[in-house]
């Protein structure tokens, strides 16, 4: 079974961003691949991993989702 990506991976593959949403990434219990394979969705490239490489669509949809939502306004708050 994959393991979940941690705090040091996520940021190997995302670069150092929001706390925030880092921690909501690692929530989903998405693995480094399914970190990459969301990162590469969010850009606008279709499937990249092999087929051999088997990703929970869902997972990968919900990093996807966290990645591309905007940054909040703070100053309406």
């Amino acid at each position: 079974m994959p393991t979940t990506a941690n705090y040091e991976q996520v940021t190997d593959i995302l670069g150092r961003g929001d706390d925030l949403r880092l921690t909501q990434i690692i929530g989903t219990g998405a693995t480094p691949a399914e970190i990459i394979e969301a990162k590469r969705w969010a850009s606008g490239d279709k499937r990249t991993l092999g087929d051999n490489q088997p990703l929970r669509a869902a997972v990968v949809s919900q990093v996807c989702d966290i990645l591309s939502a905007e940054e909040p306004d703070w100053y309406d708050l």
